[in-house]
């Protein structure tokens, strides 16, 4: 018997772990993100964040916030993040996504498989807050103007631990 589902009734709102963001910069070949697009000032990892109860994100244009753009969009409707994630690459934003690895989603035959490149985390995702790992595996995805498709496995702790040595 499959366990039941609570749509809508999960924490929404957890932290993406530091040295988690250490390696993406790192691999990324930045010091920092200019804008966290689905954040409000208690869980931002950017001095700009961009979605709070007065601002919507969706609602907004990305481009030309920076050079890349951080968003760990809530995981109860991934739909309309990533679809806009690749609408505002395709104008030249850069957006890097943190988001549960659902190969078998529509949402990512439609709006990720062909749109950015995946790379799918070879290491479990500890959020802030939380004593264990994220349940699902999750992928890191790149929208860009430049690499509409692709993917990899990614040992990011491996390389963290590599790159700061």
């Amino acid at each position: 018997m499959m366990p039941v589902q609570k749509p809508g009734l999960s924490k929404q709102d957890y932290q993406t772990p530091k040295e988690f963001l250490a390696a993406v910069r790192l691999r990324l070949r930045i010091p920092f993100f200019d804008c966290d697009l689905a954040a409000d000032k208690d869980n931002r990892k950017s001095p700009v964040y961009f979605y709070d109860e007065s601002t919507d994100a969706l609602k907004q244009h990305w481009r030309g916030l920076g050079d890349w753009l951080w968003l760990n969009p809530p995981y109860n409707n991934i739909t309309p993040w990533v679809k806009k994630a690749g609408e505002e690459s395709l104008g030249g934003a850069k957006i890097a996504v943190l988001i549960p690895a659902s190969v078998g989603a529509n949402w990512w035959k439609d709006y990720v498989e062909k749109s950015c490149y995946q790379l799918f985390l070879n290491g479990r995702i500890t959020f802030e807050g939380c004593t264990t790992p994220y349940p699902k595996d999750c992928a890191l995805l790149l929208y860009t103007p430049y690499i509409r498709s692709g993917n990899c496995v990614w040992d990011w702790k491996k390389e963290f631990n590599n790159g700061i040595k």
